[in-house]
């Protein structure tokens, strides 16, 4: 996953994207993803501007059920390349990689891009039932006689 700055066009140009990534998220968290997309490459001036939403997808573990499941998430994508080495610039909440001449490794940067855009809790469906917070049974695929627990009538109007 490389950018040849010598090679590339001026002005607007796209680069396909795809490949295996080592997230090491751990607990949980997908350890590796394929990332999948294309950039667009704004090619302008002394820097170069990358940007796009890239897919990812990973082994995950839910955050209602436990239950692994294979997982795609959005990878919105912000990097700018300076060309200038010794400049101070930066871009704001853009990732910034300088370097002059040759082929830029977009590695680092989408590894850390696919990891902030990880959710915090996925869940394998919108309607997982989770498990049971009394005797742990995967309410997705069993029921328990467990009663519910009364809810402090403060919380009652909560969805």
């Amino acid at each position: 996953m490389k950018l040849d700055l010598e090679r590339q066009e001026h002005g607007r140009s796209e680069l396909p994207i795809e490949g295996d990534l080592d997230l090491g998220l751990g607990d949980g968290r997908p350890e590796r993803a394929t990332l999948r997309g294309t950039i667009l490459v704004d090619n302008v001036e002394s820097r170069f501007l990358l940007g796009g939403i890239l897919t990812a997808a990973g082994r995950a573990e839910c955050g209602r059920c436990l239950g692994a499941f294979d997982f795609l998430w959005d990878v919105p994508l912000e990097i700018v390349v300076l060309r200038d080495v010794d400049t101070d610039e930066g871009e704001g909440d853009s990732l910034v990689i300088r370097q002059a001449t040759g082929e830029v490794d977009l590695t680092d940067a989408l590894r850390e891009s696919a990891v902030l855009a990880f959710p915090l809790a996925p869940v394998c469906r919108p309607d997982c039932r989770g498990l049971c917070p009394r005797c742990g049974i995967d309410r997705n695929t069993g029921t328990c006689d467990c009663a519910d627990e009364d809810i402090d009538p403060r919380w009652e109007g909560l969805p």
